[in-house]
């Protein structure tokens, strides 16, 4: 009896054996398809066309186009800016110019008014000539009658800004000056000159220059823009200038951007068909959606400013 319980526990022990040995085997197989499992999840999930060229091939291009961007973001702001300094300087200047009393005429004009002065100042130093004993003080005079006489005209030009009747009195004052002056030009070029006729010629012509002076002196005054209105034109067509120079510089990046753009869609559609075998229709798809992911953002920012 003890024999053959001996034998009969040894099978069963085999048993417990092989079947400690074949859950080993299974729990090996199923960690070893685990990792395999694994290790294929990880190739699939790093493993898009697009991660693979923007890691390779389409790196220095996808950097370019980074760089573009900002540059072109840099415009957009300068673009921005001088869009605002424009609208300003047109307000400032359309504020100055509905309270500019005068005519619209350019200031430049006014640069006429020391040549008028200055002739006034020589044909009164031809007058001063005789009443003084040095050359000095007939010029001192005669500046100082010239200056009377272009504030004369002055004050005449700025009753007629404020709309204003010009007095008969400031008109006589006026027509007095001239023939003082011309009186006294008769005078000093007849004792000057032996001919009377001569000297009676040369004081009329002295007094047309005169009279044509102040007519000119209060005429520019009135026909033409102030300084403040001047400088806001010119204010506004720096800015203009400067509005113009930064939409080309904005259009210029924005080109760039297009064209590198297009580049690296055609790099990355070279990239399917060739290393990845994708068809044709599907890989013009990816690479266009891929350009519209990287730059079209930017480029539609750009375009909206622009117009």
């Amino acid at each position: 009896m003890r024999q053959f319980e001996g034998v009969g526990k040894i099978p069963a022990q085999r048993n417990h054996a092989d079947d400690a040995a074949d859950g080993r085997r299974r729990a090996g197989q199923a960690g070893s398809g685990t990792g395999q499992t694994a290790g294929g999840t990880g190739q699939t999930a790093g493993g898009s066309p697009e991660g693979r060229f923007l890691a390779s091939a389409g790196k220095p291009m996808s950097r370019l186009i980074s760089d573009l961007k900002e540059r072109c973001a840099a415009a957009l702001a300068r673009v921005r800016g001088a869009t605002a300094a424009l609208d300003h300087a047109i307000s400032v200047a359309s504020e100055r110019r509905v309270h500019h009393r005068g005519g619209d005429r350019p200031w430049l004009l006014r640069l006429t008014i020391p040549l008028a002065a200055a002739a006034e100042a020589l044909t009164a130093f031809v007058a001063m000539e005789v009443l003084v004993s040095t050359a000095g003080l007939a010029f001192g005079l005669a500046v100082m009658t010239a200056l009377v006489g272009a504030g004369t005209a002055c004050m005449i030009a700025n009753r007629r800004l404020h709309r204003l009747a010009v007095p008969t009195s400031a008109r006589a004052v006026e027509v007095a000056f001239v023939a003082a002056l011309t009186l006294l030009r008769f005078v000093s070029l007849n004792v000057q000159s032996s001919d009377a006729l001569a000297a009676l010629g040369g004081a009329a012509l002295a007094a047309l220059i005169s009279a044509v002076a102040l007519l000119a002196i209060e005429e520019v005054v009135v026909e033409t823009d102030t300084f403040g209105v001047f400088l806001s034109r010119v204010w506004v067509w720096s800015r203009r200038r400067q509005s113009a120079r930064t939409r080309s510089q904005l259009a210029s990046c924005q080109a760039r951007l297009d064209a590198t753009g297009g580049k690296f869609e055609q790099h990355f559609l070279d990239f399917l068909l060739k290393t990845e075998g994708f068809p044709l229709a599907e890989a013009q798809q990816r690479a266009r959606a891929l350009r519209t992911a990287i730059c079209a953002d930017q480029i539609g920012q750009a375009a909206g400013s622009d117009s």
